[in-house]
């Protein structure tokens, strides 16, 4: 299988994968919204907070620096499992102790107890970081795809029946614990990787020099990311937060999809051509294309319906998280693009660089949400399309000069792309004043649009339409 063939084929597992878990979580989480308030998904989003950028410190960056080491031995495998290992005890040891102070700060006491039983899923998450990571670099989504899924229905069936019994925000914890511990079960038995136990120093060494820039880049990036809910959760309420990380969440369902997707699959399936520029630039014009051009239209189409979609799925009581759903929608599309550069700095060895324009792009997002913030929760989404805007050209940056492919000809090479999108946008905006009924609007309009977007993507000059639909023949006959 040529090396094109072997990479789409990955990118569909894993995209396989990622609308399964995707798909399964959100209707799963449709139904607990519906039973829940926005308040108690307002609890969640601020214990979401510490155990994210306490998960930064446990994977170190040592899972890409894995899968970039091309020549990666057992003493590599074993020493990144240990260390993930005591960092992630280390870190809940931190949180157990940290959190009467945490609960005093955004003065809710139930905290204490909420963070100390999430906290648990550092250490489980851990436990499989290294077998995942092997099957990643083999891209066998296939068997990733098979635990994601079985964990996430499993654990989402018991948080809704918790959540029908009362139990409020503790169904929404128990519901990340669970599916951390059978996701750990899962990957062990159908990984038949096992640790030899040994730390090496050496390991540690090179693996540390490519993965402590990550780290550091990661942390930065997960704790502004997280700004919002830091500020909002302690300044605004918690409520706030709960139709905040809401609006967020349904952009976030399709871009962590397609992100996810790419990111998985990027590292390594164009690792081992780091050294060949013309043909790294060749692959990545292409992924930026056919990436554009099916995430865009679905992006902004939900942006479109969004108003009837969510009143219809989540009830009037959700309402106040539509505007920031839709701006979180065109600003999720320009992120997907701009990961692709950030990529390409990680495939050629260049986190030094990654790290460099994080410190930029950081200092303008928290200065422009801190701004924004007591004008309340849509103007915060406004700043974060700011933000996400100037950060395309910031991560563009190095890779125009290192790799001459830099934003401007990168907007170029989407260029048919993007009108095909103004136009499908516009369209669907003029059925939107046919006045539907919510479910109507939410089947006819994208419905109609979709049809429209896919006549415009075959008369425009985009080879990579073409190139996509035989793939995808090739996939189907594999398959």
């Amino acid at each position: 299988m040529g090396f094109g063939d072997k990479l789409f084929k990955g990118t569909a597992w894993s995209a396989l994968n990622r609308i399964s878990t995707q798909a399964t979580q959100f209707l799963l989480g449709i139904i607990l919204a519906r039973i829940l308030s926005p308040e108690e998904y307002g609890v969640l989003a601020i214990l979401m907070v510490f155990i994210i950028i306490s998960q930064v410190f446990v994977d170190s960056g040592f899972t890409n620096a894995l899968i970039h080491k091309q020549d990666r031995d057992e003493d590599d495998n074993s020493t990144v499992f240990l260390f993930n290992l005591g960092i992630a005890l280390a870190c809940y040891a931190i949180l157990w102790f940290s959190a009467p102070f945490i609960a005093d700060f955004y003065e809710v006491p139930l905290l204490v107890d909420y963070l100390r039983v999430l906290a648990i899923t550092l250490i489980i998450n851990a436990s499989f970081a290294v077998p995942t990571t092997l099957l990643t670099i083999l891209l066998d989504f296939k068997t990733l795809t098979k635990i994601n899924v079985i964990s996430v229905v499993i654990s989402g069936l018991i948080a809704i029946y918790m959540a029908y019994n009362g139990f409020g925000v503790w169904s929404l914890v128990w519901q990340s614990l669970i599916r951390a511990i059978l996701a750990a079960f899962l990957t062990w038995i159908y990984s038949r990787w096992k640790p030899i136990w040994k730390f090496s120093k050496t390991s540690f060494k090179g693996l540390f020099s490519y993965g402590s820039k990550l780290l550091v880049s990661a942390l930065l990036a997960n704790i502004f990311s997280n700004l919002n809910a830091i500020l909002i959760g302690k300044y605004l309420s918690a409520n706030a937060l709960g139709f905040f990380s809401r609006g967020v969440q349904f952009s976030t369902v399709v871009y962590s999809l397609f992100s996810g997707t790419l990111n998985s699959v990027l590292l390594p399936g164009l690792a081992p051509f780091q050294d060949d520029t013309k043909l790294l630039v060749s692959h990545s014009k292409k992924i930026l294309k056919i990436s554009g051009m099916v995430v865009l239209p679905i992006l902004l189409g939900l942006a479109v319906v969004a108003e009837p979609l969510v009143r219809f799925v989540l009830t009037e009581k959700w309402m106040l998280a539509v505007p920031v759903m839709q701006i979180f929608c065109v600003a999720r599309s320009i992120t997907i693009l701009s990961g692709l550069n950030l990529n390409l700095l990680y495939v050629i060895g260049r986190t030094d660089l990654v790290l460099r324009q994080q410190y930029l792009g950081i200092a303008i997002r928290a200065t422009l949400v801190i701004i924004a913030l007591p004008y309340g929760i849509v103007m915060i989404a406004l700043a974060e399309l700011l933000a996400t805007g100037i950060h395309f050209f910031i991560n563009s940056y190095y890779v125009g000069k290192l790799l001459k492919y830099n934003a401007f000809q990168q907007i170029i090479d989407i260029r048919w792309i993007l009108l095909a999108n103004m136009i499908m946008v516009i369209f669907s905006l003029l059925l939107m004043q046919a006045n539907f009924s919510d479910l109507l609007a939410i089947i006819i309009i994208p419905i109609a649009a979709g049809i429209l977007y896919w006549l415009l993507i075959r008369f425009f000059p985009i080879p990579e339409y073409k190139l996509t639909l035989s793939k995808v023949t090739n996939l189907r006959k594999n398959l």
